[in-house]
């Protein structure tokens, strides 16, 4: 293997914003992994993968990442396909919607599973080997644009994922004397299966049709849309990539604008 072909994990990357991600990375000639939860999506996704020209090695792993076994063997795993890893996407699933009312004891415990704890667990590991290798490393989480401003019925993710940006933080201070990069992206709305449905509920439950629902959603985004999946993928690989060597234990976020916040 070529010293320089980067070795890059992505997590819940059988579809959406993780799989363009790792898309990305494999039109770079990156040896990917991804995971998800089901074994005939993560089949396909790997042959997008491997059709790229510059795409040599790419496997899929089932994993659930609330479960601490799945995200040792998950590691473990990657570790033995690639030999390595330079570079760990941190991308994630989905808490259960509702409000501080609504949300049941055993809905925050799942959300901090999924969310704050499988990053604690998957960074803990990357942190060790990219600090026993000479090729530093990167460590990119992405989170939500909701960390900057909560939602009512988001809550359980808005705080799991703004504790996400602090271990980020955390993790820039310890780890930048060995290499490693620390950043985190915070997504507003993209164009992914979530989203989608959201917009095929109002389109039901409102009798609109899909441009209207569409401009509801992105009603508070002055570019008036929602993104493309690519566009978050093209900021990764610039902020992995080289020409971003000063980028250090920074949040950026992508959402169009929809933001309020003065930063």
């Amino acid at each position: 293997m070529n010293k320089n072909t980067r070795r890059v994990l992505v997590t819940a990357a059988s579809k959406g914003l993780g799989f363009a991600i790792a898309n990305r990375m494999a039109k770079d000639g990156a040896q990917v992994v991804i995971c998800g939860r089901n074994q005939l999506e993560l089949d396909k996704s790997v042959a997008k993968l491997l059709g790229n020209a510059r795409c040599e090695v790419a496997h899929g792993i089932v994993a659930d990442l609330s479960r601490r076994s799945d995200v040792d063997n998950l590691f473990d795993r990657t570790l033995n396909l690639l030999g390595g890893v330079d570079c760990l996407v941190v991308n994630s699933g989905h808490a259960p919607y509702g409000t501080i009312d609504t949300l049941s004891d055993d809905d925050w415990g799942e959300s901090y599973e999924m969310l704050l704890l499988s990053a604690v667990r998957l960074s803990r590991a990357a942190a060790k080997v990219m600090k026993a290798s000479d090729r530093g490393g990167d460590i990119v989480y992405v989170t939500s644009a909701g960390i900057h401003e909560a939602t009512d019925h988001r809550v359980a993710s808005n705080v799991m994922r703004a504790g996400i940006a602090v271990v980020a933080k955390h993790l820039a201070d310890i780890l930048s004397e060995s290499g490693v990069r620390v950043n985190v992206v915070a997504p507003g709305y993209f164009d992914t299966g979530r989203v989608r449905k959201r917009i095929e509920d109002l389109m039901v439950d409102e009798g609109l049709n899909r441009q209207a629902a569409t401009a509801r959603i992105a009603t508070a985004n002055p570019l008036g849309r929602i993104g493309a999946a690519n566009e978050l993928a093209e900021l990764i690989a610039f902020i992995v990539g080289d020409r971003a060597r000063y980028l250090n234990g920074t949040t950026i976020t992508m959402d169009g604008g929809s933001s309020r916040l003065v930063t």
